[in-house]
C-alpha cells in the first residue's frame, strides 16, 4: 500500500514538473516575442501644444511631419522677427539655444540685427502666410508680411517677405537651427 501511494506521489510530482517545465518553456518564448517587437516597433510620440490642445503632431525618432516642422518654424520665426529694442537680446538669447552652432556665424547675424534695431528704435512683427518644407534640402521657407516700426511716432512699414530655415537632426532626434537667411526677390525667381 505505501508503495503504490508512494508510486503514485511520485507520478504526480514528476507530472507537476513537466507541467511547470512547459509552462515556464512557453512564458519564455512569450517574453522572447515581446522583446523582438519592442525592439523592432519604433517609438511614436503625440506632442500637443500649450496654445492649440486641440493640434496634435505626430512624431517618430526616424520621421517627422510636415506639421511638426511649420510648428518649429513658427516658434522660431516668431522669436527671431517679433521684437523691439527691449525684448531682442532675450529672444537672440533663446535662439541660441536651440541652433547648431552658439557662435557661429548666426550668433553675428542675431548681434548685428539686436545693435541695428537699438541704435534705430526698431519694432517688427512678423506675420506667417504659408510655409513651404523642403525635407532634401532640410529647410522651410516662410512666406509672410513683416510690419516694421521705426521710432515711437513714426508710421509702420508693411512688406511682404521670405525667410529659409535650415535645420539639423542632431543625437536623440533633437531639431537645432543651423541656419536664419531672407531670401530676397531677385533670389527666388533665379
Amino acid at each position: 500500500m505505501r508503495f503504490t501511494l508512494g508510486q503514485s506521489t511520485l507520478k504526480e510530482a514528476l507530472r507537476q514538473r513537466d507541467l511547470s517545465a512547459w509552462a515556464c518553456l512557453g512564458l519564455v518564448a512569450v517574453n522572447c516575442l515581446l522583446v523582438i517587437k519592442v525592439f523592432g516597433s519604433e517609438e511614436r510620440w503625440v506632442l500637443i501644444p500649450q496654445y492649440d490642445v486641440d493640434h496634435r503632431v505626430e512624431i517618430s525618432s526616424q520621421k517627422y511631419s510636415d506639421d511638426y516642422f511649420i510648428d518649429w518654424a513658427n516658434g522660431v520665426v516668431g522669436t527671431i522677427l517679433c521684437v523691439n529694442p527691449d525684448s531682442v537680446d532675450w529672444k537672440n538669447q533663446q535662439i541660441l539655444k536651440i541652433t547648431v552652432q552658439s557662435y557661429g556665424t548666426l550668433k553675428e547675424k542675431l548681434k548685428e540685427d539686436a545693435l541695428r534695431i537699438k541704435k534705430d528704435h526698431i519694432s517688427t512683427v512678423f506675420y506667417p502666410k504659408k510655409f513651404t518644407v523642403h525635407r532634401g534640402r532640410q529647410t522651410v521657407d516662410v512666406i509672410g508680411e513683416q510690419i516694421t516700426y521705426f521710432g515711437k511716432d513714426s508710421s509702420p512699414v508693411t512688406s511682404e517677405k521670405t525667410y529659409q530655415l535650415t535645420w539639423d537632426v542632431r543625437a536623440h532626434g533633437i531639431i537645432l537651427l543651423k541656419d536664419f537667411n531672407e531670401i530676397k526677390r531677385e533670389e527666388k525667381h533665379a
